[in-house]
């Protein structure tokens, strides 16, 4: 370990006090919990970055899975799992509110501490899952036991990198890698400098597979993500599927960085004055966007259906001869959310040139039935028939107005029920210079790469 890793992990890894705390909190919840989740057939079970040893100084939370021992139906499942998390909680004198994932859990807050108390049922390597948290308990005694020893920090630096660059997070918001991803690339490639070498040189579509339970061949055919991690616990899930392409590429521009350098990245979260005023001046272009309240749904399905729907409207300017050159969604998941278009042009000309059969087509008789009696006439040119014709629309703002009255049907549903603002360019500016978490979301996709 050369010494900027040793700089790093002194500033990252927990003191010993800080490990010796959580440790004696661990205990006494798995005390607690034991004596609550028994009389339910269930069993607490730590897992996460606390119980594998690889969490960060001041950045963790505990989780704790209450594994079910007996097949019991989904709903008995939650229902249980809510009232022992609660119970738990109670008794350690914390407090709690309900989350939801793919099933309610309890995130509770006991000697200022969070504790995730998620409810899980119990399986064994190559079994298949019921809910999709069931393997978490297996990801964890994997971890125990391959990454051993010194093996541990050099996780915690691969975790920090990834934080620091901005990708770390396997939620649908960062679209990043997730601890365990990390965990497994230093078991894979034995340490941080080599697992950012290993990544600097793979490309799309690459894959690796630690304990070899598929072939390459396989895999590639099931899988059709930027990068393909095996599961070592289960071989049909790929554990790098949340990483998007764009967030893989910039971690292997920031690994090659690093090696070249040797200069651990910074995190970037700066903002920009006058962020879009300064582009226009420099591109030429036009912003527009849209506004509303967020419906309330969990984030994890609040991005997609962000992403989704500027994709949509992104599609439908297109097809309506606005040139799209970048578009962006934003939320703060609460009271705002945002969707962001730069287009070439924000007004066009009334009319187009439109493209028709050529002179060898069979088409020319209905060609020129639907078009022969225009205004402008049909004409040639190298053999090909043209005509100008009107377009629907000659401003972007009345084309994303129709948008949102015409086709709400392709809209998620929870969004289409809302009211939906549409901003002008002025109102687009104002609102990039009024909001610091907006501007710094814009500085970071459209500076980094």
């Amino acid at each position: 370990m050369d010494a900027v890793e040793l700089k790093i992990l002194e500033k990252i890894k927990p003191t010993h006090e800080e490990s010796r705390a959580i440790l004696e909190f661990v205990d006494k919840l798995l005390e607690v919990s034991k004596k609550v989740a028994s009389p339910f057939s269930a069993y607490p079970e730590l897992v996460g970055s606390i119980a594998k040893d690889t969490f960060l100084r001041n950045g963790y939370d505990v989780d704790l899975f209450i594994v079910f021992k007996e097949k019991i139906s989904r709903e008995k499942l939650e229902e249980y799992g809510m009232l022992i998390g609660t119970s738990i909680t109670e008794e350690m004198n914390g407090t709690y509110n309900i989350k939801y994932a793919e099933h309610p859990y309890v995130r509770a807050v006991i000697n200022g501490i969070g504790v995730d108390i998620v409810p899980c049922y119990e399986i064994t390597r190559g079994q298949k899952i019921i809910s999709a948290v069931d393997r978490s308990p297996l990801h964890t005694r994997y971890i125990e036991t391959h990454l051993v020893g010194s093996l541990k920090d050099q996780a915690r630096l691969l975790k920090y990198f990834c934080k620091q660059i901005g990708i770390y997070g396997a939620d649908a918001k960062h679209e990043g890698v997730s601890g365990y991803l990390c965990e497994l690339l230093i078991v894979q490639y034995v340490s941080f400098e080599k697992a950012l070498k290993a990544i600097s040189g793979l490309k799309f579509h690459s894959y690796v597979d630690i304990e070899e339970i598929t072939s390459e061949k396989e895999a590639k055919k099931k899988f059709r993500e930027a990068l393909i991690v095996i599961d070592p616990t289960d071989r049909n899930r790929n554990v790098a599927s949340p990483l998007s392409p764009q967030s893989f590429l910039r971690f292997q521009v920031e690994a090659k960085r690093y090696l070249e350098t040797n200069e651990f990245p910074i995190l970037k979260n700066r903002t920009k004055n006058i962020l879009i005023e300064k582009m226009k001046a420099e591109r030429g272009t036009t912003f527009v966007g849209i506004k509303f309240r967020p419906p309330e749904m969990v984030p994890e399905n609040l991005y997609p259906q962000l992403r989704r729907l500027e994709k949509r409207l992104a599609h439908y300017l297109e097809e309506n001869d606005f040139r799209v050159l970048r578009h962006f969604s934003w939320t703060d998941e609460a009271n705002e959310a945002v969707v962001l278009i730069e287009v070439e042009r924000g007004t066009l000309s009334n009319y187009k040139k439109q493209a028709g059969p050529e002179i060898f087509s069979g088409e020319i008789e209905n060609f020129l039935k639907k078009y022969g009696d225009n205004n402008y006439k049909p004409y040639i040119e190298k053999n090909q028939f043209f005509v100008c014709v009107q377009r629907r629309f000659q401003n972007i703002e009345t084309a994303i107005k129709s948008f949102l009255e015409e086709h709400r049907s392709e809209m998620p549903d929870k969004i289409a029920e809302l009211k939906i603002k549409v901003l002008k360019e002025k109102e687009v500016i104002e609102a990039v210079n009024e909001n610091k978490a907006l501007n710094a979301y814009l500085v970071d996709e459209i500076f980094s790469i």
